[in-house]
């Protein structure tokens, strides 16, 4: 019985990492230039740069 558990648990976690795999991006890198002159981390501006 333990060795069912343990091909379930192998099995899900392939399916898990292949599904990660092999689904879409989200296009491109995200570098820390893209926040250049950022305050926040979603990149919204500084207040006091306006």
């Amino acid at each position: 019985m333990r060795k069912t558990y343990m091909v379930v648990v192998v099995l899900v976690l392939v399916a898990i990492v292949g599904n990660h795999l092999t689904s879409a991006s989200s296009g491109r890198a995200v570098s820390p230039e893209d926040f250049a002159g950022a305050c926040a981390p979603c990149g919204a501006p500084c207040p006091s740069k306006k």
